[in-house]
């Protein structure tokens, strides 16, 4: 079992690693994908920028004074020759080209200003819903050196997409570029669901693992439990085994068994062993039956005296300790309606306690009284004392008040105890001063 869940454990985190690297690997390869789209964005926000401010010179050009018909833009200019003809290039490729013509020659009357255009440019980004600060350059393509920018370029800046050059002219002279400066917020906008449902996943992952993981190391605590149990479980079997048959070996002997006193005295701790293995085995099988929801109380009239009673008789003849039980009784009988059974074990589990964490000689006080609607019983004892962080816990199955050897038992006896006077309609309480002893007090109704 330790090496598979080891295993387990070994699978699970090299699962949740790839996982969680996929993850990163796809975001990551979302992210280029949506800065290639801004990139191809900011091409076209910067050509209809372009154009835009081109439709604008050009208007300002219509409505200019006169004297500037005098001006030949053609004394300076150098001609290039290329093809128009139909199927030689694209629809976009030709828009391109005769935008270069117009700038050229705009350009002669009033050049570019990148202020302009910035202010252009500014209104599309905000009419496509991008919020992203941006410069425009006017860019030297041969050397892609800066000629001018419509603002500064902050040396903060870390992450900047650019789009790609806008020829200004035909022989590679001057191109615009247009740099959107740290679009984090674009992107992440755009990559919204796309980051949310990763993020969701990578949660839902990790809480599923953390749960596996819980879930292992609860199953290895109920292996190591189990372990544990059953070797208690036969430790605990084999005292009164061990009693038993030293006993009926010894009635063997003739002159044991013609001996009175002995022959009683045997048969008497044989007898004991016998109920110890029987309150042993009912203990088990009352606590599987009610697990499965099957346990059922033979309910009589009980009287909780009498039953007191013959749990003392039993308890101040062992002969592990001097054991001194004291007793009051409100009456001589205290009636309710219970399992005799089942209470007598459960009251025999409680002075058992008593007696086994009890340094040195034992003295248990047991006291039984009445109010209106609740009989009280209370076991008290001057032993060791049950430490502030594990009263909280005595109840639960296979809980220990001392891990040391040197205390028999196997965890399950007041739990047993807490379930069937729960059965019962009751409650069991405690309290505990280490050194000083301990008071388990059980409210039984009376009817």
């Amino acid at each position: 079992m330790s090496t598979s869940t080891k295993t387990i454990s070994y699978i699970a985190i090299v699962s949740i690693i790839l996982i969680l690297c996929a993850q990163a690997y796809l975001v990551y390869d979302y992210f280029q994908t949506v800065r290639l789209a801004l990139i191809r964005e900011s091409d076209t926000i910067l050509k209809e920028a372009f154009r835009a401010d081109l439709n604008q010179r050009n208007t300002n050009l219509d409505i200019m004074p006169d004297e500037n018909e005098n001006i030949d833009p053609t004394d300076d200019a150098e001609f290039v020759d290329f093809d128009l003809s139909e199927g030689s290039e694209d629809e976009e490729s030709i828009l391109n080209k005769l935008d270069i013509i117009m700038h050229i020659y705009i350009s002669n009357f009033i050049p570019i200003d990148l202020q302009k255009l910035d202010s252009i440019t500014n209104q599309i980004l905000h009419e496509r819903n991008i919020t992203s600060e941006f410069v425009i350059q006017l860019i030297a393509p041969e050397d892609q050196t800066v000629v001018a920018s419509s603002k500064k370029l902050s040396k903060s800046s870390i992450f900047l997409i650019p789009s790609q050059l806008y020829p200004l002219d035909f022989e590679n002279k001057e191109a615009l570029k247009l740099i959107l400066i740290n679009p984090f917020s674009e992107i992440i906008k755009r990559m919204g669901l796309m980051l949310l449902g990763s993020i969701i996943f990578s949660i839902i992952a990790l809480l599923a693992f953390r749960f596996l993981f819980l879930t292992l190391s609860k199953q290895k605590k109920l292996v190591r439990f189990k372990n544990e149990f059953l070797s208690n479980i036969a430790h605990e079997l084999k005292r009164p085994v061990a009693s038993l048959t030293v006993n009926l070996d010894g009635l063997q002997d003739p002159d044991i068994f013609d001996n009175t006193g002995m022959r009683d005295m045997m048969l008497h701790n044989s007898l004991n062993a016998l109920t110890e293995m029987n309150g042993t085995i009912s203990m088990l099988v009352g606590l599987a039956r009610e697990e499965e929801g099957l346990l059922v109380l033979n309910k009589q009239p009980v009287n909780l005296v009498d039953i007191i009673i013959d749990l003392k008789n039993r308890f101040v003849s062992s002969p592990a300790k001097r054991v001194s039980i004291h007793t009051d009784f409100e009456s001589e009988a205290i009636i309710v309606q219970g399992d005799s059974i089942m209470l007598t074990q459960c009251f025999a589990n409680l002075i058992d306690n008593a007696i086994k964490y009890s340094d040195g000689d034992a003295t248990v006080n047991i006291s039984v009284h009445m109010n209106k609607s609740n009989v009280i019983l209370a076991f008290e004892d001057k032993g060791m004392g049950i430490p502030a962080d594990k009263i909280e816990h005595i109840f639960e199955k296979y809980s220990r008040v001392d891990d040391h050897s040197k205390v028999s038992g196997f965890g399950i006896g007041l739990n047993y105890v807490k379930t069937i006077i729960e059965k019962h309609g009751g409650s069991i309480s405690v309290s505990s001063e280490i050194h000083v002893g301990s008071t388990f007090k059980v409210l039984l109704p009376c009817k």
